[in-house]
């Protein structure tokens, strides 16, 4: 099941908790160019958008009629527009049909999601919205909906692209969230089944192996140990337990507590209906020797 995300930090209309902004010009440097651009028009309203036949600044101090972008704004496909003061809710995309899009919010409490409409006419959406994240503050932005052709998942997972097979299914959605970097990974004929993937400890056969065992029913188990002492506790494996059978997947559960007399904490599996009796053993080989306890 995809795990919750954590509750963010509330903000109000007040200034002075608004995050730091870089505001936007259209006079910006080449390197800038190649990537979006965030244009705070409640901070500056009429210095932001530059016209191209003129090069002067339009006024801008409310979203403009049926959501349409001039030819003549100065902008590009992906560039951010916001009348928002604190969360992000009056927050609009370029289309490359030259449309204002507004933020969808698939959080539903008034953060940032970057669609996939959008980021799917970039080949590397996370570094094209850098910036926008930078301006914005990526405790404001939920997720950044991402093509599998997106070179996210060449550059942090393994150096490995997603296979073709995977890459041409169309039933299954990929979201990042910036903030605990984290991938949540759907199908969408049944988003409750889905599954996350932590940066630090994923790689590309991980997904792989968990989209392959996807619609078999799972189970899990909950392993719980407590070690006392600084002879039992030299013996205990350090990181998540290894050996699982493929389709499995681990990650902490609760609290830990780590000394070199003390460790105690849980670990959730979970995995397979089939392979359950295989991953019971796979854990107890993990803890040859220590005493553990599995529900």
């Amino acid at each position: 099941m995809p795990k919750v995300r954590r509750k963010r930090r509330t903000t109000t209309s007040n200034q002075l908790n608004r995050p730091k902004k870089a505001l936007a010009m259209s006079a910006t440097s080449d390197s800038q160019q190649v990537k979006a651009i965030y244009f705070d028009l409640v901070a500056q309203p009429n210095l932001c958008i530059k016209s191209k036949s003129t090069g002067k600044f339009i006024q801008l101090s409310k979203p403009p009629k049926l959501l349409k972008v001039s030819d003549d704004w100065d902008v590009k496909p992906g560039d951010v527009f916001s009348w928002s003061e604190g969360r992000p809710t009056e927050t609009f995309f370029v289309t490359s049909e030259r449309t204002l899009l507004k933020n969808p919010d698939t959080s539903g409490s008034g953060y940032l999601t970057i669609p996939l409409s959008i980021t799917c006419q970039f080949s590397d959406a996370i570094d094209y919205f850098s910036s926008v994240l930078d301006s914005i503050g990526r405790n404001y932005v939920s997720s950044i909906e991402l093509a599998p052709t997106d070179l996210f998942f060449l550059k942090k997972f393994s150096k490995q692209q997603l296979p073709i097979s995977i890459k041409n299914r169309t039933d299954v959605t990929y979201s990042f969230d910036p903030n605990d970097e984290i991938l949540y990974v759907t199908i969408t004929s049944n988003p409750s089944r889905g599954q996350h993937f932590p940066l630090d400890t994923t790689k590309t056969d991980d997904i792989l192996q968990w989209l392959s065992t996807s619609d078999e029913t799972k189970t899990e188990f909950i392993v719980k140990y407590d070690f006392e002492g600084k002879n039992t506790c030299a013996k205990v494996p350090r990181g998540i337990i290894i050996g699982l059978p493929r389709g499995w997947q681990c990650e902490q559960h609760g609290s830990v507590m780590f000394s070199d007399s003390k460790i105690q904490g849980e670990w959730k599996c979970t995995g397979p209906e089939k392979t359950k009796k295989k991953a019971s053993e796979a854990i107890n080989k993990h803890y040859k020797g220590l005493n553990i306890e599995i529900k």
